[in-house]
């Protein structure tokens, strides 16, 4: 971190500074304001919302703390059993605001979660007006390019407008929500490992580790699942995959399809969901792999509503339609031709899904080493379908070292001052494993910016005890005139 130092054209005050404008940061900034700080919510992309924004809406997380430990054994059990604790709580907050959430709940989302149908952009809107209502600011087109110290702890940022000019915000708490480090394609092969470079991006393109590298220059220590992400298996080649091609284009249903390699060869359970299927096949050979299924997934899961808002479309023929190879046949034994005539091993691949047929008929076990669960159903009904699919990323799962207030760690797990982090800037909460996007993003954007403006409003009150330095000692009242002089 660097002390004052760099030439500014202006300098404001806070008492929190949130950086990134997603469901962590909108919890962060509002929860922050709602405790009596005055907040400036700070957005570096020409919209508000980051990849919330695109999402489908669906506020749901683990329902219980053994139910989070089953599906993600090596997530950071504090920040899970907080996570669980908070949601019932979180939940009765946003109906409270009056925005749009549903009565009846949604169960078995990514095989296990439960959760509720939301407006998320009712809730970001709702978030940036409390708070505005509390005197704070909402900037876009404000990217943070530093983190100020004083050697002991952080003492505000510096930010550089959309026209170019630099602004220094004073404040006593900085809290990073920049979305994870997705966008990096530098980052991702460091972390992710081969291939990683190569994930189709499905997220808003903001994410590219600010927040990270921001938190590593202020000494914040790093943590467990960087080389995990959450995303969804999409058709390959496509010819467009804009943000309205992010939901409709996953293939959602690929946990009951036979999912083999560019061998020929089954390489994971399929059971285990989309999204487990998504990071495995990143690291097969050129980070592909071929979904095998029949009429009946095609009719059933392949065109069902995933979750309420998504609609019923049938991703088959979506993926078919933005340029995905595929094959249509009307026996098993045909498509398989099919398949081998795009440079794929018929042997291999004959005998992979004969084996399979066969293990997932005796009630599962295991085929060439790899797990067939007891409830796998091997394809049976013509006519047969494959689809060659290709990973994509929304937002990494390793990032900063936090405790379950919020506050950023350093290598030693001692709270660096003055420092927060939420959402998938934090590192841990998921591991290969995930625990949901918009609920977790939610409920640890609350414990940061509860902390962040207890520190704010701690410090402001022992600012007022303190003889009246021009700029650094100038007691909370004065420091609120000033900012609202720059407003």
């Amino acid at each position: 971190m660097t002390h004052h130092h760099r030439e500014v054209d202006e300098v404001r005050t806070a008492d929190v500074v949130v950086v990134g404008s997603g469901v962590s940061g909108s919890a962060a900034a509002m929860t922050a304001a709602r405790a009596g700080a005055r907040v400036a919510l700070l957005e570096k992309q020409e919209t508000f919302g980051g990849s919330a924004a695109l999402s489908a809406g669906m506020f749901w997380t683990a329902p219980s703390v053994d139910a989070y430990r089953a599906r993600i054994p090596l997530g950071d059990l504090a920040l899970g059993t907080r996570l669980v604790e908070d949601y019932e709580d979180a939940l009765a907050e946003l109906r409270a605001s009056g925005v749009r959430v549903a009565d009846e709940p949604k169960r078995d989302i990514m095989t296990f979660g439960v959760g509720y149908s939301t407006d998320i952009r009712a809730i970001l809107a709702w978030c940036r007006a409390e708070v505005v209502a509390a005197g704070g600011e909402a900037r876009t087109g404000t990217a943070v390019v530093e983190l100020l110290d004083d050697g002991r702890t952080v003492t505000g940022v510096v930010a550089r407008e959309a026209d170019g000019r630099l602004v220094r915000y004073d404040a006593p708490a900085v809290v990073l929500t920049t979305g994870g480090f997705q966008g990096a394609r530098d980052e991702l092969t460091r972390h992710i490992g081969p291939n990683a470079d190569r994930l189709l991006l499905r997220s808003n393109p903001g994410s590219v580790g600010d927040g990270l590298r921001l938190a590593r220059a202020a000494g914040a220590g790093g943590t467990t699942a960087m080389s995990t992400f959450y995303g969804h298996l999409i058709g390959h080649p496509v010819n467009r995959f804009e943000p309205q091609d992010f939901l409709p284009s996953s293939q959602y249903y690929s946990g009951s399809t036979v999912f083999v390699n560019l061998r020929g060869e089954r390489f994971v359970d399929e059971t285990q969901g989309d999204e487990l299927l998504n990071q495995a096949v990143t690291f097969q050979p050129e980070a592909r792999g071929v979904l095998i299924f029949d009429d009946h997934v095609r009719r059933t899961e392949g065109t069902e509503e995933p979750f309420p808002g998504l609609g019923t479309i049938d991703r088959f023929a979506l993926a078919v339609e933005a340029g995905a190879t595929h094959a249509v046949a009307d026996t098993l034994e045909e498509l398989v031709d099919a398949v081998a005539s795009w440079g794929i091993d018929r042997g291999n691949l004959a005998a992979t899904l004969e084996l399979y047929t066969e293990v997932a008929g005796a009630g599962g076990g295991v085929a060439r080493g790899i797990p067939v669960a007891s409830g796998a159903r091997a394809p049976q009904t013509g006519p047969f379908y494959a689809l060659m699919v290709q990973p994509s990323i929304t937002f990494t799962f390793g990032g900063i070292r936090t405790n379950a207030d919020g506050e950023a760690l350093d290598h030693d797990g001692r709270p660096v001052p003055g420092l927060y982090a939420a959402g998938a800037d934090i590192g841990g909460l998921s591991n290969y494993g995930y625990a949901g996007g918009l609920a977790p993003g939610y409920i640890t954007g609350r414990w940061a910016g509860a902390s962040a403006a207890a520190r704010a409003v701690g410090t402001a009150a022992a600012a007022e005890g303190r003889s009246a330095d021009p700029v650094e000692g100038r007691p909370a009242a004065a420091t609120r005139a000033l900012a609202g002089a720059h407003r």
